[in-house]
C-alpha cells in the first residue's frame, strides 16, 4: 500500500489487535485469540505495539490510532453477551442462538442450506464465544 500511495496520501485501516491485557503465557488468553482467528477467518492476531510497528517500517508515519473499545460508554461486546435482551437483537441472546443453530441444521438436513452451513455456523459461534 505505501508503494503505491502518491505522496502526501493518507492510509486508514481498522484492524485486529491483541491489546498488551493479552498475555501469551497464558492459557485461558491463548484459546480466547484462537477462537477469534479461527471463527473469523483471521490470520495470528499480533499485538498493537507490533502492527503499528510494521506500518512504520513499511514507511508510514502513524498520525492517529486509537483503541475504540478503550472508554466506550458501551462495551464493544455487548451484541455478543448472551446475558443480554434486546428484542432487535434476539438472534444474538443464547435462545436465539439456540434457534438459529438448530434452524440451520434443520435447513441443511432437509436440502435448504447447503451442505457445510452447520459447520460454518458452529465456528462462527464459536468466535462469538472468544470474542
Amino acid at each position: 500500500i505505501y508503494r503505491v500511495l502518491k505522496p502526501g496520501q493518507y492510509f486508514a485501516a481498522y484492524e485486529w489487535c491483541m491489546t498488551n491485557s493479552f498475555d501469551p503465557n497464558n492459557q485461558e488468553h491463548q484459546k480466547i485469540k484462537a477462537e477469534i482467528e479461527i471463527g473469523d477467518g483471521l490470520p495470528d492476531i499480533r499485538l498493537t505495539g507490533k502492527c503499528l510497528e510494521a506500518l512504520k517500517q513499511a514507511g508510514f508515519e502513524v498520525i492517529w490510532e486509537k483503541d475504540l473499545a478503550a472508554g466506550s460508554p458501551v462495551p464493544w461486546y455487548l451484541p455478543l453477551d448472551k446475558s443480554h435482551f434486546s428484542l432487535s437483537s434476539f438472534r444474538l441472546t443464547a435462545v436465539g442462538r439456540f434457534i438459529t443453530k438448530n434452524m440451520v441444521k434443520a435447513l441443511e438436513a432437509i436440502g435448504l442450506a447447503p451442505k457445510g452451513s452447520q459447520r460454518v455456523q458452529d465456528f462462527l459461534e464459536k468466535a462469538a464465544e472468544g470474542l
